[in-house]
Formats: structure tokens, sequence, C-alpha cells
């Protein structure tokens, strides 16, 4: 009796939230900064809204509760040879340990391999012109870049 009502109490308690910053990852930056079309059904999904940028190059966005902010970049052109596009995840929850902890099985799943020499709180994994860094600051929120550059792809 004992096991139904543990069973029955597991089964009513609400799923963990998803992990914001490995889903903004892997459905937002990777795809973005890889050139692949941009998905609005990944930011409405995620709960991303857009939010006021500086200028016409960079897209913001951010989660309802500001626990995120999102920002796309896309400088240069390919006619020039100079492309680049930048996606910065500001996670204002988890801490560093936390993000590393969710972005790293990701990173290691996709074939991205860790910079040799970075300190342990600064991790750097590359992977054919992407670049995918991890840093978090005093006092301030965990930062994930990703980048992609056209002089770095060929």
């Amino acid at each position: 009796m004992l096991a139904l009502v543990l069973a029955a109490a597991l089964a009513a308690s609400p799923a963990p939230p998803p992990d914001m910053t490995r889903s903004i990852l892997t459905d937002v930056c990777l795809p973005y900064v890889t050139g692949e079309a941009r998905d609005a059904t990944a930011l409405e999904v995620l709960g991303l809204v857009s939010a006021p940028a500086a200028d016409e190059d960079t897209l913001n966005f951010q989660s309802e509760d500001q626990a995120y902010l999102l920002r796309l970049t896309t400088t240069g052109s390919a006619d020039d040879g100079n492309l680049n596009r930048v996606c910065v995840i500001q996670a204002r929850r988890g801490g560093l340990d936390g993000v590393r902890t969710s972005v790293q099985p990701v990173l290691r799943e996709q074939g991205f391999a860790p910079e040799a020499d970075q300190p342990a709180n600064r991790p750097i994994w590359t992977r054919g012109g992407v670049t995918v860094s991890v840093r978090q600051n005093e006092g301030r929120a965990t930062v994930v870049r990703v980048t992609w550059s056209s002089l770095d792809a060929g």
C-alpha cells in the first residue's frame, strides 16, 4: 500500500523544469551560428520574447522573468569572406558549475573538443569553426558565448 501511495505521489509531482541553458544552446545558438534557418518556434517554446537591441545586426531575447538573456549578432558578409555569427546566453540562474554541467554533455555528444590548457572556470570548446566558451566573472551571471567565423571555418 505504501508503495502505491509513493508511486502516486511521484506521478503527481511536477516534472523538473527543462534545462534552459542547454535548450537555448542546442535549439537556438548552435543552429544560428552555423547558418541554419532561425526557428522562431524554438524561441516561443523556450518562452523567450523579443527585447530591444542596439542595432539592426543584433536580435535580443529574454525570458519573462529575465533569468535568461539571449543576443544574436551577425557581422561582416560572406561576399567579403569575413562573416561572423555570435550567440550569447546570459544565464542568471544555476551559476558556473550548473551551466558547465548542463552544456558539457551536449558539446561532447556533438563532437566538440575542449581546448587544452584552459582553466576549469573558463572552458573553451571547438568544432569546425564554432567556438563555445563558458565564463563567469565575480558577482555576474554565467555567460555562454557561441561564435562562428568564416575565417575559422575554412
